[in-house]
């Protein structure tokens, strides 16, 4: 399992480069769980002062689907390690459980 998460300063980049994002305004960390084969799993969006957002409470427009390939992208082309971030891209990995 690949678990990702993305900070405020790399979803506010993707919103600046996605007008029509449709994301929730306070949306400020995502962390999103994907299978060993890219499958997104799961995931949290939470805001400022860590509430979940619940995902039924925005209309989104193609656009959180298009961040998740983003993040995914980015953690296979610059593998961080571990619990560090660069560029509000965090990344780690886990051995998938049997």
């Amino acid at each position: 399992m690949r678990i990702i998460t993305i900070e405020r300063k790399a979803i506010d980049d993707f919103k600046a480069s996605w007008p029509c994002h449709g994301l929730p305004e306070n949306l400020d960390f995502i962390a999103a769980a994907f299978a060993s084969n890219g499958d997104l799993v799961d995931y949290d969006l939470s805001d400022e002062n860590d509430a979940i957002i619940e995902t039924d409470s925005y209309e989104g427009s193609g656009a959180l689907p298009a961040l998740f390939e983003d993040a995914q992208k980015h953690a296979t082309e610059n593998p961080v390690i571990p619990g560090t971030i660069k560029s509000g891209w965090t990344f780690a990995a886990y051995p998938e459980s049997k």
